[in-house]
């Protein structure tokens, strides 16, 4: 992590612990280390890790620190890499995280990685988030995705899964936000959902905020 990044984490209210820089600085040099045979990333990202990565995962933690209760549960679909699930495991010990990925090969990089990281707050499933929770009629504070594909198509399983109150965290871009999307709107309708808030952030060197987006369910 260099200035920059330290800055921008400040700035969200985030100051990472000694232990929590150290567990992220494990899960960067693991990424970079299985990288070249699991193809995780984009190789043009493995300099990049924190600022395109860590920080855009972490971008989330002032708002589960706000919107959940301490010992949560907090479902992570399809973290791939472990981005946002592993990242914010790092710095938010007071949440337990199940991490579900749909590939044998990511899950056990993600285990490895956890084992690495020495957490005791994430588990990973071997199944897409549709397939069943973590732990038997388990319900989630708060579900997060970032990069899933279409959010029209996630969002079903996601508020699915959440418990009363619970909160579905989206990433999102400035383009995916800019123009009319029924098909998000025709999912939310049928769901008896809502987007309640719209999280602007900005990571170093960027002019363009991106955005978290908050959905829940209406009561």
């Amino acid at each position: 992590m260099n200035a920059s990044d330290a800055a921008t984490l400040a700035a969200w209210g985030l100051e990472l612990k000694p232990g929590s820089l150290a567990r992220l600085e494990t899960f960067a040099a693991g990424l970079k280390e299985k990288n070249s045979v699991l193809n995780l990333v984009s190789r043009s990202d493995e300099p990049h890790l924190w600022g395109r990565h860590i920080l855009d995962s972490l971008a989330a933690a002032p708002l589960l620190r706000r919107l959940l209760k301490p010992g949560s549960f907090v479902a992570d679909a399809g973290s791939g890499a472990g981005f946002p699930g592993l990242a914010l495991a790092a710095v938010t010990e007071e949440f337990n995280f199940d991490l579900f990925d749909s590939s044998g090969k990511r899950c056990a990089f993600l285990n490895w990685s956890a084992s690495a990281m020495k957490l005791k707050n994430a588990s990973v499933f071997h199944r897409r988030l549709g397939e069943g929770g973590g732990g038997p009629g388990r319900r989630y504070g708060a579900v997060t995705e970032r990069a899933m594909g279409q959010l029209e198509n996630i969002l079903p399983q996601c508020l699915n899964i959440l418990a009363d109150d619970g909160v579905f965290l989206a990433w999102q871009s400035a383009a995916q936000l800019a123009g009319s999307r029924p098909a998000v709107e025709a999912a939310l309708r049928r769901a008896g959902a809502a987007a309640e808030e719209t999280f602007p952030y900005r990571l170093p060197g960027e002019t363009e905020d991106r955005y978290i987006v908050v959905f829940k369910k209406h009561r």
